[in-house]
């Protein structure tokens, strides 16, 4: 079996695309009968690889396929030799899953552009009109949600079919211009400012940096990507960074001192501050930067420096719990535990004899921790410390 027209992928086409572009120009009248013959034909070839590749067109993506990725990326390879185009060309078109972590999310990546699984979309993909009257092919970053403006007409993308109005998917209709009605999509929308200049980032060098920061506003604001005016509210809110964050961390710091029922130094960072610190992870870059995180640590290392120890508890008093003290130090919880074995870092109770400290246990003083993380000059790169050798 050999395909009589070469496809060749275009460096920013999602998978999809180039798999659906490669059945219709060898005459299949779509994915899901290439598939089906694909299907047979991997299976003679590999009987291990039966089933790698599915028959529907959304499910076609490496990170779909979880235990059975390496099967599918060595269906891929085969499907390369029979399109007689390098492999390697094939599978950078590929969301591969990441061991990197924004937070507790799970990532994709694909080449160099890492992001979190949760911005892909999966209901549907708009397109824009121009692009695909210019060149039949989707190009991987429509399939993410915050891009929703086409960054090199200036319009909207269509997310609608005017006539059913129904969700444009080209992976459930497999057609380019036409909606699953067999109707000619149509561009009626008028462009918005905040959504071409979020699209222009995701295709800059900046992607890695605002797909985090993305990510992050969508939890502690608790809004959807998907919705219209997210990216507004985003660029807005980023405008004047760092100002209004320091602001809402000033008001959660006054009401501690004007609410609290417990003495500062018995209250837990997380009953003032919520979960700042664990939804800060999230902003974080496959670099290990994140400004989110820098700006929490400025504020507390300046609240430490303007309350100084006292006969009485104030606010740089607080409890951290060991994952919160391992996030702010840059290192791990089994070098949390070494730092406090080693009297570097204090508990909070006297301890039972044998007992381990939990992740989640409020036993670290934020002045403690802040005075031991400024003792530690700054890596660059950044990496995890490490302020103890292992036994």
């Amino acid at each position: 079996m050999h395909f009589l027209v070469q496809t060749k992928p275009f460096p920013d086409e999602a998978l999809e695309s180039y798999l659906l572009r490669l059945a219709r120009n060898n005459s299949y009248h779509g994915y899901s009968e290439l598939a089906d013959i694909l299907w047979q034909w991997l299976a003679e070839q590999d009987h291990e690889l039966e089933g790698a590749l599915p028959l529907e067109l959304n499910k076609v993506d490496v990170y779909h396929a979880r235990q059975a990725s390496s099967f599918r990326i060595r269906a891929l390879k085969l499907v390369a030799q029979l399109a007689d185009v390098n492999a390697g060309d094939i599978l950078e078109l590929a969301c591969r899953r990441s061991n990197f972590k924004f937070g507790n999310l799970a990532a994709v990546s694909r080449n160099e552009l890492t992001i979190p699984l949760e911005l892909l979309r999966t209901e549907n993909i708009p397109v824009c009109i121009e692009c695909l009257s210019e060149s039949s092919y989707i190009p991987f970053y429509w399939h993410l949600k915050p891009y929703k403006a086409c960054h090199k007409h200036k319009t909207q993308l269509t997310t609608q079919c005017g006539e059913c109005h129904n969700l444009i998917d080209y992976r459930a209709s497999e057609a380019l211009l036409e909606c699953g009605c067999s109707c000619k999509l149509t561009c009626s929308e008028q462009l918005n400012d905040a959504d071409f200049k979020i699209a222009s980032a995701l295709v800059s060098n900046n992607s890695q940096k605002i797909a985090g920061l993305i990510s992050w506003f969508a939890k502690v604001k608790q809004l959807d990507v998907g919705d219209a005016d997210f990216n507004r509210a985003f660029v807005d809110y980023f405008s004047t960074w760092p100002d209004g964050f320091t602001a809402e961390l000033d008001l959660l710091t006054n009401n501690a001192r004007l609410k609290q029922l417990n003495p500062l130094n018995k209250t837990k960072l997380n009953s003032v501050y919520a979960d700042l610190i664990r939804d800060a992870q999230r902003a974080a870059t496959s670099n290990r930067k994140n400004i989110v995180l820098d700006e929490i640590i400025n504020y507390f290392v300046e609240l430490v420096d303007s309350n100084p120890k006292s006969k009485h508890p104030n606010i740089a008093d607080l409890l951290l719990c060991t994952f919160d003290t391992a996030v702010l130090l840059n290192t791990t919880t089994e070098q949390v535990y070494r730092l406090h074995q080693e009297g570097f870092l204090n508990c909070a109770y006297p301890q039972k004899k044998h007992e381990q400290l939990r992740a989640d246990s409020h036993v670290f003083y934020l002045r403690q921790v802040f005075e031991l993380q400024q003792a530690f000059a700054a890596e660059r790169p950044q990496t995890k410390k490490q302020f103890i050798a292992p036994w």
